[in-house]
């Protein structure tokens, strides 16, 4: 692969882009059901999110200036869950994961070859924003309760919502009431629909460009 080669050790990041699909697949299907009946404790989400972190970090092939920034919001993190403080933690979360996006953004859409790993990239790159906007929704509504209305009894409730918003699937069991938190839901709702467009546009020419320079 193209990509992975000019990072020196595709091994490992190719490994690491699977454990990044992975972890984000558990953190946004599995986890939650677990939680709900109470098979899982209620700390290992977090667990998960740093996981992905710095999965995420080690799956980057180029250099970038974000890997230490986002560990850092990783350790965050952490030490949030320590200390069960859920706004850090929330802040933390939403910072190393909308660097890490970015990051990711880029490699998805540069230059080379339609590799299985950036197409990985880019599926790990839409499950990516739905749980940055589900911290995004976890940490508004610890700040200010009362943002969000509706089936928000659950475990990880924010995860399911985040992942119907970013579909446009809007089964309205839960309703952003803050005008912060409409702006969100909003803003995500688009960029699913932006993204998918795009994304499928830049894949579509940078096969076609491969296959004449071949």
């Amino acid at each position: 692969m193209a990509e992975a080669a000019s990072s020196g050790t595709p091994g490992v990041r190719d490994s690491a882009m699977h454990a990044l699909l992975v972890g984000l697949v558990t953190g946004l299907f599995v986890l939650q059901p677990l939680a709900d009946i109470g098979w899982v404790p209620p700390g290992l989400p977090v667990l998960v999110t740093f996981l992905t972190l710095v999965s995420g970090v080690l799956a980057l092939t180029r250099p970038t200036p974000v890997r230490w920034p986002v560990l850092a919001c990783g350790a965050a993190l952490l030490a949030a869950m320590a200390l069960r403080s859920p706004i850090v933690g929330g802040i933390g979360a939403v910072a190393g994961l909308l660097l890490l996006s970015v990051a990711l953004l880029r490699q998805v859409l540069a230059p080379g070859e339609v590799t299985g790993r950036r197409i990985e990239g880019a599926i790990a790159l839409y499950l990516l924003v739905a749980l940055l906007f589900a911290n995004a929704y976890e940490t508004l509504e610890a700040t200010s309760p009362g943002a969000f209305t509706g089936a928000l009894g659950t475990a990880e409730p924010f995860r399911y919502f985040s992942l119907v918003v970013q579909t446009s699937t809007g089964f309205g069991d839960i309703t952003p009431v803050a005008p912060l938190a409409r702006t969100l839901v909003t803003l995500q709702a688009v960029t699913g629909q932006i993204f998918i467009a795009v994304l499928l546009a830049r894949l579509v020419s940078l096969e076609l460009a491969s296959r004449e320079r071949r």
